[in-house]
């Protein structure tokens, strides 16, 4: 009977061993099998479907926005006359046109009129220019220009006369000048990218004798009650108002308290933007309630050979309803001992050392610093799309 119990405690061991080496064999197979080298996936790309739980981007619609360029004083007489007759009337922008003709709006002082005859005024410095040499403005890209400055009237009635006939000729707009107060007080309207505007003109600069009045022709003077009323009122009327003030003292780097009292005195009025002419030289930049003000932009096309008067900027400046979204500041060079009166763009350290210049001269303006290293001046806000068409704010 012990021999038999000995035999089954046997014959179990022997089956347990059995079953355990299947089993062992069995995993050992699988493992192998799960190891083998796989062939190349096949992904399958599912369509995207809005998943329930994300939440939705609101959409908000990106005001439109106007670009404008501004260029300082042109004047293409005296000695700018040789190159225009040599090369054509197209010569003095050959080098900008490209940058002009790229903005909505592109403006500037012409310093002088367009015409061959009129009475001279008696004083030291009077300017013409040959009535032919307004196609090159118009080629360039120019759509409007301010005559409120202290030589438009140098010829008299007849010269400011014939300097509008060729103007609306060639469909320029002007502003700051005309026959009687109340035409040189109008200001030159546009529709660019759904918005109106309106660009003023207003010269603040000596002899008295050529500010207009009811009944003579001259340039627009902007007492306090005109100024203020006169932009109100387009204001209501259009969404982007720009004023060209003609102000200042010649060669002065920094602008003189009545032109800040003034420039902010149009903006509180409604005015989007304020550029400045006169010293022949830059001045500095301020930010006043999200809108741009460039004291003076010195020289562009002008028929001198100033070694003060070399440097200058084109502004190109974007607008909205709001103001301000971004400007970029443009170095030119305007010495003529160099570029023969055509204006040329820089770029490097040339460009670099302008900057740096327009940097010092607006910092006394400003409570933080308004010009990047680069040139640019950012407003309150940017507006962008996203990829998605989404309106994207973002502050500076």
């Amino acid at each position: 009977m012990g021999l038999l119990n000995n035999r089954v405690k046997i014959m179990k061991r022997f089956v347990f061993l059995v079953l355990f080496a299947t089993i062992y064999l069995s995993c050992s197979g699988y493992k192998e099998i799960c190891y083998q080298p796989t062939r190349d996936l096949t992904v399958f790309s599912l369509p995207l479907k809005p998943h329930p739980l994300r939440l939705p981007i609101k959409r908000q619609p990106v005001l439109p926005t106007l670009s404008v360029s501004a260029v300082g004083d042109i004047m293409l007489g005296n000695h700018t006359i040789y190159y225009i007759e040599k090369y054509g009337v197209d010569y003095p922008f050959a080098a900008t046109s490209s940058i002009l003709s790229a903005a909505d709006i592109t403006m500037g002082n012409l310093e002088g009129p367009f015409t061959q005859g009129g009475e001279r005024f008696q004083k030291k410095f009077t300017f013409k220019m040959p009535p032919k040499y307004a196609a090159g403005l118009a080629n360039a890209g120019f759509d409007v220009v301010t005559l409120a400055n202290n030589h438009i009237f140098d010829y008299g009635v007849e010269g400011l006369q014939n300097t509008l006939q060729i103007l609306d000729s060639l469909h320029i707009g002007h502003c700051g000048a005309g026959m009687n107060l109340e035409q040189a007080s109008q200001p030159a309207i546009f529709i660019k990218n759904g918005l109106r505007v309106a660009v003023f003109g207003y010269s603040m600069t000596y002899p008295s004798e050529f500010w207009a009045t009811n009944s003579t022709g001259g340039t627009c003077y902007p007492d306090i009650n005109t100024l203020t009323l006169n932009i109100c009122h387009w204001d209501s009327l259009v969404d982007i108002v720009i004023v060209n003030f003609h102000w200042g003292s010649e060669l002065w780097h920094f602008p003189k308290q009545y032109q800040k009292d003034f420039a902010h005195l149009a903006i509180d009025a409604g005015a989007d933007l304020i550029i400045g002419h006169h010293p022949h030289v830059l001045q500095g930049v301020e930010i006043y309630k999200n809108r741009l003000i460039a004291y003076s932009l010195g020289n562009f096309s002008f028929a001198s050979y100033s070694r003060k008067a070399t440097e200058s900027i084109i502004l190109k400046t974007y607008l909205n309803k709001n103001g301000l979204v971004f400007a970029r500041l443009i170095p030119i060079s305007v010495n003529n001992y160099e570029v023969s009166f055509q204006p040329a763009p820089l770029n490097d350290a040339a460009a670099d050392q302008i900057i740096s210049l327009m940097r010092k001269y607006s910092q006394p303006l400003n409570t933080n610093e308004i010009i990047t290293e680069s040139g640019i001046i950012l407003g309150d806000q940017i507006y962008f799309r996203n990829e998605h068409g989404a309106a994207i704010v973002s502050s500076k």
